[in-house]
């Protein structure tokens, strides 16, 4: 990891954002999510110079917190983590460092420009949990999409510690793909068709989803944990 770290073309700044925590699941471990947030952020800015962080208590420009922004040569261009980034999960917080240490993007050149060609604002949230292994490709491709195009917010959220959202989201399996506030799909896809869905508005809209398994998502109401 260092030396993936240390090979970044650009510097990558991580700003931990803290502020009042919404009351998580029942069941959920019982930790200081800020403190911690705080804690994986300075380990991970401990493996290279190429990586610094920063924390501020209720900067602007967060919805909820705990919050994690990642700034390439120290630009807010609108990739964030809401919530601990701990288990399966630091994986999309170290993926999304690695993408914007990266001057080119990792998106295939057909896909970089139909994203460069979008002509309004979307902002992609991905909700997750800590114990889902499908959900950092998923993480990830957002990530790519919104290092592409200026027009592209993309947060990761933390479903267990933000249960009101994922309510108001009515979130059965993760990863679950919200479009400008308004539910997608449930799942990892491929790069293609990720690129599709999001320049059709989001084709594939959830609807009365069943929450049994399936292939690339984990479920989340059954353990209120993950």
């Amino acid at each position: 990891m260092r030396e993936l770290l240390d090979a970044l073309d650009r510097p990558v700044e991580l700003l931990v954002a803290l502020g009042p925590e919404e009351t998580p699941l029942p069941g959920a471990r019982d930790v200081d999510f800020g403190e911690e947030t705080q804690r994986v952020v300075e380990g991970i800015a401990a493996l290279s110079d190429r990586v610094t962080f920063r924390v501020e208590d209720e900067p602007p420009g967060f919805e909820r917190y705990p919050a994690v922004a990642v700034l390439p040569d120290g630009e807010d261009v609108g990739v964030r983590y809401y919530g601990l980034p701990w288990g399966y999960e630091l994986a999309s917080l170290i993926g999304a460092v690695l993408e914007a240490g990266q001057t080119a993007s990792s998106l295939a050149p057909e896909s970089v420009e139909r994203l460069a060609a979008l002509d309004h604002d979307l902002a992609i949230d991905v909700f997750v949990t800590p114990t889902c292994p499908h959900c950092p490709p998923a993480v990830l491709m957002a990530y790519r999409a919104a290092l592409a195009s200026p027009r592209i917010r993309a947060s990761a959220i933390e479903a267990t510690e933000f249960p009101s959202l994922a309510d108001s989201m009515d979130v059965w399996s993760v990863p679950r793909i919200v479009i400008n506030g308004v539910p997608q799909w449930d799942g990892a896809v491929p790069e293609r068709v990720f690129v599709d869905r999001i320049l059709a508005g989001g084709s594939g809209l959830v609807e009365n989803h069943d929450p049994g398994p399936s292939p690339g998502v984990s479920d989340f109401r059954a353990t209120p944990g993950g």
